[in-house]
Protein backbone atom coordinates (compact mmCIF):
# COMPACT_ATOMS: atom_id res chain seq x y z
CA UNK A 1 0.00 0.00 0.00
CA UNK A 2 1.37 2.90 -1.11
CA UNK A 3 1.04 6.00 1.98
CA UNK A 4 0.46 9.61 0.86
CA UNK A 5 3.74 12.13 0.64
CA UNK A 6 4.63 14.52 3.75
CA UNK A 7 4.90 17.67 1.92
CA UNK A 8 7.79 20.25 2.54
CA UNK A 9 5.67 22.75 3.93
CA UNK A 10 3.74 20.20 6.39
CA UNK A 11 7.50 18.50 6.91
CA UNK A 12 9.04 22.19 7.93
CA UNK A 13 6.07 22.97 10.26
CA UNK A 14 6.28 19.08 12.40
CA UNK A 15 9.78 19.88 12.72
CA UNK A 16 9.00 23.40 14.14
CA UNK A 17 6.65 22.11 16.33
CA UNK A 18 9.58 19.79 18.01
CA UNK A 19 12.17 22.48 18.48
CA UNK A 20 9.47 24.79 20.01
CA UNK A 21 8.69 21.61 22.16
CA UNK A 22 11.75 20.70 23.13
CA UNK A 23 12.95 24.54 24.26
CA UNK A 24 10.21 25.17 26.21
CA UNK A 25 11.01 21.42 27.99
CA UNK A 26 14.18 22.75 28.24
CA UNK A 27 13.52 26.28 29.24
CA UNK A 28 11.20 24.52 31.86
CA UNK A 29 13.63 22.43 33.60
CA UNK A 30 16.38 25.22 34.30
CA UNK A 31 13.66 27.76 36.43
CA UNK A 32 12.20 26.55 39.70
CA UNK A 33 9.01 28.21 41.94
CA UNK A 34 10.27 29.24 45.54
CA UNK A 35 7.25 28.91 47.43
CA UNK A 36 7.09 31.49 50.50
CA UNK A 37 5.32 31.65 53.10
CA UNK A 38 5.10 34.98 53.80
CA UNK A 39 3.23 36.68 57.62
CA UNK A 40 3.06 40.04 57.70
CA UNK A 41 2.00 42.33 60.77
CA UNK A 42 1.67 46.21 59.83
CA UNK A 43 1.47 48.37 63.04
CA UNK A 44 1.81 51.90 61.92
CA UNK A 45 0.61 54.56 63.81
CA UNK A 46 0.37 56.91 61.48
CA UNK A 47 0.37 56.52 57.34
CA UNK A 48 3.21 54.55 56.48
CA UNK A 49 5.60 56.66 55.14
CA UNK A 50 6.27 56.92 51.19
CA UNK A 51 10.23 57.35 51.91
CA UNK A 52 12.22 56.97 54.83
CA UNK A 53 15.65 56.92 56.34
CA UNK A 54 16.66 54.27 58.65
CA UNK A 55 19.63 52.53 60.39
CA UNK A 56 20.18 48.79 61.39
CA UNK A 57 19.78 47.27 64.44
CA UNK A 58 22.42 44.73 65.01
CA UNK A 59 21.92 41.81 67.67
CA UNK A 60 25.26 42.22 70.23
CA UNK A 61 26.32 38.57 68.86
CA UNK A 62 26.23 40.27 65.28
CA UNK A 63 29.42 42.58 66.42
CA UNK A 64 32.24 40.22 66.37
CA UNK A 65 30.22 38.21 63.24
CA UNK A 66 32.98 37.38 60.40
CA UNK A 67 31.09 37.44 57.36
CA UNK A 68 28.93 40.37 59.18
CA UNK A 69 26.68 42.57 56.83
CA UNK A 70 25.70 40.03 54.21
CA UNK A 71 21.62 40.18 54.68
CA UNK A 72 21.93 43.56 55.32
CA UNK A 73 23.45 44.28 51.85
CA UNK A 74 20.62 41.82 50.12
CA UNK A 75 17.78 43.57 52.31
CA UNK A 76 19.06 47.00 51.79
CA UNK A 77 19.06 46.49 48.09
CA UNK A 78 15.96 45.42 48.50
CA UNK A 79 14.50 48.71 50.36
CA UNK A 80 16.05 50.92 48.05
CA UNK A 81 13.84 50.84 45.36
CA UNK A 82 10.73 51.18 47.92
CA UNK A 83 12.06 54.39 49.00
CA UNK A 84 13.93 53.50 51.90
CA UNK A 85 17.46 54.79 52.19
CA UNK A 86 19.81 54.01 54.81
CA UNK A 87 21.52 57.00 56.98
CA UNK A 88 22.67 56.47 60.26
CA UNK A 89 22.54 59.93 61.72
CA UNK A 90 18.93 60.87 60.46
CA UNK A 91 17.65 57.70 60.77
CA UNK A 92 13.87 57.72 61.45
CA UNK A 93 13.35 53.92 61.46
CA UNK A 94 15.42 50.34 62.58
CA UNK A 95 15.77 47.80 60.74
CA UNK A 96 17.06 44.21 61.84
CA UNK A 97 16.27 41.36 59.69
CA UNK A 98 17.38 38.08 60.73
CA UNK A 99 17.79 34.82 58.47
CA UNK A 100 18.77 31.07 59.18
CA UNK A 101 18.56 27.88 57.37
CA UNK A 102 18.35 24.08 58.53
CA UNK A 103 18.45 20.51 57.08
CA UNK A 104 15.64 18.03 57.37
CA UNK A 105 15.26 14.61 57.04
CA UNK A 106 11.74 14.16 54.76
CA UNK A 107 9.41 11.49 54.28
CA UNK A 108 8.91 10.06 50.54
CA UNK A 109 6.52 13.17 49.75
CA UNK A 110 9.07 15.29 50.83
CA UNK A 111 7.53 16.47 53.98
CA UNK A 112 9.88 17.11 57.43
CA UNK A 113 9.61 13.70 59.95
CA UNK A 114 9.68 17.05 62.38
CA UNK A 115 10.71 20.40 63.03
CA UNK A 116 13.65 21.54 60.77
CA UNK A 117 14.73 23.90 63.67
CA UNK A 118 14.67 20.55 65.80
CA UNK A 119 18.14 19.07 67.38
CA UNK A 120 20.57 20.54 64.25
CA UNK A 121 23.65 22.66 64.79
CA UNK A 122 23.99 26.49 62.99
CA UNK A 123 26.67 27.62 61.45
CA UNK A 124 27.33 31.36 60.80
CA UNK A 125 27.45 32.18 57.38
CA UNK A 126 26.03 35.92 57.40
CA UNK A 127 25.06 39.37 59.24
CA UNK A 128 22.66 40.82 60.79
CA UNK A 129 20.80 37.19 61.52
CA UNK A 130 19.90 35.88 65.16
CA UNK A 131 21.82 35.01 67.86
CA UNK A 132 22.06 31.47 66.29
CA UNK A 133 23.34 32.78 63.07
CA UNK A 134 22.68 31.18 60.05
CA UNK A 135 23.02 27.45 59.42
CA UNK A 136 22.69 24.22 58.41
CA UNK A 137 21.42 21.92 60.17
CA UNK A 138 23.27 18.18 60.87
CA UNK A 139 22.71 14.97 63.48
CA UNK A 140 19.61 15.58 62.70
CA UNK A 141 18.99 11.45 63.25
CA UNK A 142 18.59 11.29 66.81
CA UNK A 143 15.78 9.60 67.68
CA UNK A 144 14.22 9.79 64.51
CA UNK A 145 12.35 5.97 62.74
CA UNK A 146 14.23 4.60 60.45
CA UNK A 147 13.85 5.91 57.00
CA UNK A 148 16.28 3.96 55.06
CA UNK A 149 15.24 1.66 52.27
CA UNK A 150 16.66 -0.50 49.74
CA UNK A 151 19.97 0.54 51.69
CA UNK A 152 19.32 4.48 50.20
CA UNK A 153 19.69 7.24 53.35
CA UNK A 154 16.57 9.28 53.53
CA UNK A 155 16.06 12.33 51.51
CA UNK A 156 17.00 15.43 52.54
CA UNK A 157 15.35 18.99 52.74
CA UNK A 158 15.81 22.69 53.71
CA UNK A 159 14.00 24.97 55.40
CA UNK A 160 15.27 28.86 55.15
CA UNK A 161 13.26 31.49 56.74
CA UNK A 162 13.72 35.63 57.22
CA UNK A 163 12.43 37.69 59.18
CA UNK A 164 12.21 41.65 59.14
CA UNK A 165 11.58 44.31 62.08
CA UNK A 166 11.57 47.77 61.38
CA UNK A 167 11.19 49.80 64.65
CA UNK A 168 10.08 53.78 64.90
CA UNK A 169 13.06 55.18 66.43
CA UNK A 170 10.96 58.02 68.34
CA UNK A 171 8.96 55.77 70.12
CA UNK A 172 10.78 52.21 70.05
CA UNK A 173 7.76 50.71 68.95
CA UNK A 174 7.63 47.99 66.09
CA UNK A 175 5.73 49.44 63.53
CA UNK A 176 6.48 46.47 60.73
CA UNK A 177 6.99 43.23 61.10
CA UNK A 178 7.31 40.47 58.47
CA UNK A 179 8.64 37.07 57.76
CA UNK A 180 9.02 34.33 54.96
CA UNK A 181 9.73 30.70 55.37
CA UNK A 182 10.16 27.81 52.26
CA UNK A 183 10.70 24.44 52.74
CA UNK A 184 12.52 22.54 49.74
CA UNK A 185 15.18 20.18 48.06
CA UNK A 186 17.30 23.29 47.13
CA UNK A 187 20.39 23.90 49.54
CA UNK A 188 21.70 26.91 47.56
CA UNK A 189 20.81 29.32 50.70
CA UNK A 190 21.87 32.68 48.91
CA UNK A 191 20.08 32.75 46.25
CA UNK A 192 16.97 31.50 48.30
CA UNK A 193 16.67 33.79 50.98
CA UNK A 194 17.22 36.58 48.74
CA UNK A 195 14.37 35.25 46.80
CA UNK A 196 12.21 35.56 50.06
CA UNK A 197 13.54 38.47 51.33
CA UNK A 198 11.95 39.81 48.20
CA UNK A 199 8.69 38.00 49.24
CA UNK A 200 9.00 39.16 52.50
CA UNK A 201 8.62 42.81 51.68
CA UNK A 202 5.73 42.12 49.11
CA UNK A 203 3.21 45.08 49.11
CA UNK A 204 5.17 46.87 51.76
CA UNK A 205 4.53 48.93 53.15
CA UNK A 206 0.75 48.24 53.48
CA UNK A 207 0.26 44.15 51.70
CA UNK A 208 -3.18 43.86 51.32
CA UNK A 209 -3.36 40.17 52.17
CA UNK A 210 -1.31 39.69 55.43
CA UNK A 211 -0.93 36.01 55.80
CA UNK A 212 -0.09 34.89 52.02
CA UNK A 213 2.01 32.34 49.23
CA UNK A 214 4.56 34.27 47.08
CA UNK A 215 5.26 32.07 44.14
CA UNK A 216 8.92 33.41 42.78
CA UNK A 217 10.65 31.81 39.80
CA UNK A 218 13.90 31.82 39.61
CA UNK A 219 16.55 29.70 37.83
CA UNK A 220 18.26 26.76 39.04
Amino acid sequence: MNLPKISHALRRSMLLAMTTSMLLLSACTNVRIIESQVQTTPQWTTPAPAKALYRWDRLPADANNPQAGWAEVQLESALAPLGWTRNDIEAQYSVWVGVRTAEFIADPWGRPVRSPWTNHVQISIGSGFRTHGVGVGVGMSTGLPPLRRSGFPPPSGYAQEVSIIIRDLHTSNVVYQTKATHEGPWADHANILQTMMSAALQGFPNPQVLNRRVDTTISR
